[in-house]
């Protein structure tokens, strides 16, 4: 995401009912500074959950939280369309709390629309970039 773009925070209601949710759900400030440090160098770095669950998308979980990530990282590309202009960008990581300083497994650039292939996996320690 661009440095200089900060995006508005949600309230604890805003996150419910199969929707993303931008705030402060499982990290902690120190969480957020290893993912900046390590792994997204700008200014503004966000936690995104969907229904105050993670996202990742792995053939070896339910199918019901495939559905659910798959669903929230669309909606989290769709919501970022209105914010970017052609050419931007913005970057998603995904981790287990308290492994934000490991290694990245991958980094991936996809399209910000028509990214999305069903049974793709998108796993943990992954950096993706999403290009409009």
């Amino acid at each position: 995401m661009s440095s200089h773009l900060e995006i508005p925070m949600m309230d604890d209601e805003d996150g419910a009912n199969n929707k993303i949710f931008i705030g402060h759900s499982f990290s902690d400030e120190n969480e957020r500074m290893e993912i900046k440090s390590e792994h997204i160098h700008t200014q503004y770095v966000y936690e995104v959950t969907f229904n105050w669950w993670g996202m990742e998308l792995s053939p070896y979980q339910a199918k019901e939280m495939y559905e659910e990530s798959k669903k929230g990282l669309l909606q989290l590309c769709e919501m970022m369309d209105g914010y970017l202009q052609t050419g931007e960008s913005f970057l998603f990581y995904t981790s287990w709390m308290g492994e934000e300083s490991n290694q990245r497994e991958a980094d991936i650039t996809f399209p910000l629309q028509g990214w999305f292939e069903e049974g793709m996996e998108l796993r943990e320690r992954t950096l993706v970039k999403f290009v409009k």
